[in-house]
């Protein structure tokens, strides 16, 4: 797969539009995110305004692996969700850290989100896009499967939850469509 994938100024499906995050959502971000169901999974707390939000994306954003995207619904900013490159497995991608506002949970917005990706990633050479959740996390691992994807299997991560429990995810891969499922890839 190529890399840096080159993702449109703004991907749209229906009322949902995704474009790469600008420090200017930092404060609708917040807003939108400041319901501290978004954050139960998370292993750092809400951060308490939105320049701490700012700064938690745009530190992830350093080594060029990582690419977070602004999520709005009617225009308005509803969520993050990132694409995170891993050089040492160059076949594929994974769509991950997505924080939506409780208000689209259930709606169709994650799908619309993710399939937007899926297909830019696909159309730049991955084989496969991966998807992790925290076990606990059975809400996001139903809307995992909603897209088609096939749980790989668990395992612990170097991540420990708030209450000072190793989080354990649960892998999901959706391979490109027309190939094969390979797990020995991921």
């Amino acid at each position: 797969m190529e890399w840096p994938v080159r993702f449109p100024a703004e991907m749209s499906a229906g009322t949902i539009s995704v474009h790469p995050y600008d420090p200017a959502d930092a404060v609708e971000l917040f807003e939108s995110l400041a319901d501290k169901r978004v954050w139960e999974h998370m292993s750092r707390a809400a951060p308490t305004d939105a320049a701490t939000l700012d700064e938690v994306i745009r530190s992830r954003l350093t080594d060029g692996y990582w690419m977070t995207f602004t999520v709005r619904q009617h225009g308005r900013a509803v969520g993050i969700t990132s694409v995170i490159f891993d050089p040492d497995h160059a076949a594929g991608a994974e769509v991950g850290g997505t924080l939506l506002d409780p208000g689209v949970w259930g709606t169709g917005a994650n799908t619309e989100v993710k399939r937007l990706l899926l297909a830019v990633l696909f159309r730049h050479g991955a084989e496969w896009v991966q998807l992790r959740t925290d076990e606990r996390n059975r809400r996001s691992a139903a809307a995992i499967q909603k897209l088609g994807a096939t749980e790989l299997d668990s395992r612990y991560e170097h991540l420990v939850r708030r209450d000072g429990t190793r989080r354990r995810s649960r892998i999901f891969r959706i391979d490109r469509p027309g190939r094969l499922s390979q797990s020995t890839d991921a």
